[in-house]
């Protein structure tokens, strides 16, 4: 049963409803390991958010959060209130526009929202390195904190490198699986063999350089490399169809949810071929019998 939390308007002071929202990601550009061992990834955040809203209630010795299950929501609301010494339980509602166990961030766009929500009706002024202390404590974590692209420690929850924005995006995807667990998936899957940091390190690089200087054609270069590496770990059984589709409409390339079941294909939005592009490529991915995904990308936190 979902419970109808009394959401209240107010005027932002201390002690009102805080608001706060945060975007998910399709998949990632690149993720793999880089020469120390480390796992990273490089955040792709789009136009889907979660949208948070937290209600102090004095009246209350806990925080009760809708949807129930959005536990990891419910524990990071404690802790940070706990941490400031706000003793108070509360009301907290999520409404996110991101399927879970897709590869879509949604997990990480809750906790941060939530977050953003708590700091707001408290005027905590949390700071990012705080927040991924905390959310380290819970899970691994996805960069959509931070502003733009990024390569992001997600075991660690720690930021690697900023790297800057792009144009805006299009991708035209597909849901290619079943939901998966992200952190089961990571805690059973076996490691990447240590050899590969190498080729990682250079895709890194390479896709460093393309971010700072726009190039959206070795952007999708190394999105779609990177997505054929990981079907060694977590295989998407549309992967090569959707490249083929690429190919034919014009796209960039290939993108993935490499811990999940998202897949798509980027298309430039000031490509003057955009929208026929777009048109055709939703009509070859639907004869494919899979749920269409369609979004942009942002640098909006």
């Amino acid at each position: 049963m979902t419970i109808q939390m009394p959401i209240r308007e107010s005027d932002g002071r201390s002690g009102g409803v805080g608001r706060g929202r945060a975007p998910g990601t399709f998949g990632e550009l690149l993720q793999g390991i880089l020469g120390s061992g480390t796992d990273f990834l490089v955040t792709f955040p789009v136009d889907l958010y979660v949208e948070a809203a937290f209600e102090p209630d004095p009246q209350l010795d806990q925080v009760i959060v809708s949807p129930p299950h959005k536990n990891k929501a419910r524990r990071l609301a404690t802790g940070i209130m706990s941490h400031y010494g706000v003793h108070t339980g509360g009301w907290l509602m999520l409404n996110s526009a991101l399927p879970e166990g897709k590869g879509m961030a949604s997990s990480t766009a809750d906790l941060v929202a939530t977050a953003r929500a708590v700091d707001s009706a408290f005027r905590l002024k949390l700071p990012n390195r705080l927040l991924k202390q905390m959310m380290a404590e819970i899970e691994p974590s996805d960069g959509v904190m931070h502003p733009g692209i990024t390569a992001f420690f997600h075991r660690q929850v720690r930021l690697h490198r900023r790297m800057g924005t792009l144009p805006q995006l299009t991708i035209a995807g597909i849901d290619d699986g079943e939901s998966v667990d992200t952190v089961a998936f990571n805690r059973s899957r076996k490691p990447i063999p240590a050899h590969w940091a190498v080729r990682y390190g250079e895709l890194l690089d390479q896709l460093t350089r393309a971010v700072r200087d726009h190039d959206l054609t070795a952007v999708g270069q190394v999105a779609t490399a990177s997505a054929r590496l990981f079907q060694t770990f977590n295989p998407k059984p549309h992967l090569a169809a959707v490249e083929e589709i690429c190919h034919d409409v014009g796209g960039l390339g290939t993108v993935v949810g490499h811990s999940g079941t998202c897949l798509g294909i980027l298309l430039a939005r000031h490509d003057p071929e955009h929208g026929p592009r777009l048109a055709r490529a939703l009509t070859e991915l639907e004869r494919l019998g899979r749920p269409l995904i369609v979004c942009r990308s942002t640098s909006r936190t």
